[in-house]
This record gives structure tokens, C-alpha cells and sequence, in this order.
């Protein structure tokens, strides 16, 4: 089997564990995930599937797509186990994120597609940011961690490598790791 494939699959197997984890904590009262992040990342993700696809990026996309898929899940979820702590800060990333899409929208190329995309996702991240500074047990740090192993094997993964193809996993290996690195510290406090 050729290494791009098994890394592809690996990335796909570090998404389900991870959400599997996720999940898991949902059901145990021990995560909230929040409704504007989840809704806001449905889109993206999908979006930014569709220009890897385009773009070539073979079974380095395999991954996104199915974090788009348990996204949407999340978000059903987000309806009854999602946090209630949503403020005036959190809706004005979503109307950002959302005015956002407006230039996507315009540009129709799949780089710019990715770029803003990419932009869009990581102001998404600000809710859930926000809210575990505030309540750093309402994430599964086991989750976000197992998350980063995806992006660590989806970047290899990919058959292309441009802009268009890198910048998403780059930004969202990132932003958990920003996450992590809260969790970590507030908890510890």
C-alpha cells in the first residue's frame, strides 16, 4: 500500500479515536461544545474538503472530510450538550466568521476558498477559546491532543502541496495546540 495512503487512513483513524473521545466525554456531562464554534465549522471544513479535493489532495483530504461529517454531528449535539455560556464576544466571531464568507463567496478560486476559510476557522476557535479559559474541564484535553496526531499524519498524506492544500491543517494544528496549551495551563492553576 503506498505510504500517502496508510498516512491518509492513519489521520482518518486519529479523527475517530479522537471524536470517539469527544463523544464520550459529551455523554458524560464532562464536555460542552459550543454551538457557534461547531456551526461555524461545519461550513468551513466542508468548504475547505471540497479545495483539497479540487486541489489534489488525495488521501491527505481523506481526514477533512471526515471531520466534516462528525462535525455536523457535534453540532446536533451542541442543541441539548452544549454550553449555555454564549456572550456578546462569541456572537460577534460568529457574525465575523459569517461576513467572512461574503469575499469566499466573491473569489470562487479554491486558494482564496482555503485562505479564507482557513481565516474563518481560526476565529471559529475564539468561542471555545474564550469558554474553556473561563472552564477549562468543559473540553476533553484527550480529544484535542489525539486531534493533533491527525493533522501530524494528514499533512504528509497529502498528494499536493500548496497553499491551498497546507494552510488548513497548518492553521488548525495551531489553534488546538493554542487550545491545549490553555487547557494545560488553566488546569493547573
Amino acid at each position: 500500500m503506498e505510504v500517502k495512503v496508510v498516512l491518509g487512513l492513519a489521520a482518518v483513524g486519529f479523527e475517530l479515536v479522537s471524536m470517539a473521545f469527544y463523544f464520550k466525554d459529551i455523554f458524560r456531562g464532562r464536555t460542552q461544545p459550543h454551538l457557534y464554534t461547531f456551526l461555524i465549522w461545519v461550513i468551513v471544513t466542508s468548504i475547505v474538503f471540497a479545495g483539497q479535493v479540487v486541489a489534489g489532495g488525495g488521501a491527505g483530504a481523506w481526514a477533512t472530510g471526515v471531520t466534516a461529517f462528525l462535525q455536523i454531528v457535534t453540532l446536533a449535539l451542541c442543541f441539548k450538550y452544549g454550553t449555555k455560556d454564549i456572550t456578546r464576544v462569541d456572537a460577534l466571531f460568529l457574525i465575523g466568521a459569517l461576513l467572512s464568507i461574503i469575499p469566499w463567496l466573491m473569489t470562487k478560486d479554491p486558494l482564496w476558498s482555503v485562505v479564507l476559510a482557513s481565516t474563518i476557522d481560526a476565529f471559529a476557535m475564539g468561542p471555545t477559546i474564550r469558554k474553556t479559559w473561563r472552564a477549562p474541564m468543559s473540553e476533553s484535553l484527550l480529544s484535542w491532543l489525539v486531534a493533533e496526531g491527525k493533522y501530524v499524519t494528514e499533512i504528509p498524506a497529502l498528494s499536493v502541496y500548496s497553499v491551498t492544500t497546507l494552510i488548513y491543517p497548518l492553521q488548525a494544528v495551531s489553534m488546538n495546540a493554542v487550545l491545549i496549551i490553555i487547557m494545560l495551563l488553566r488546569r493547573r492553576n
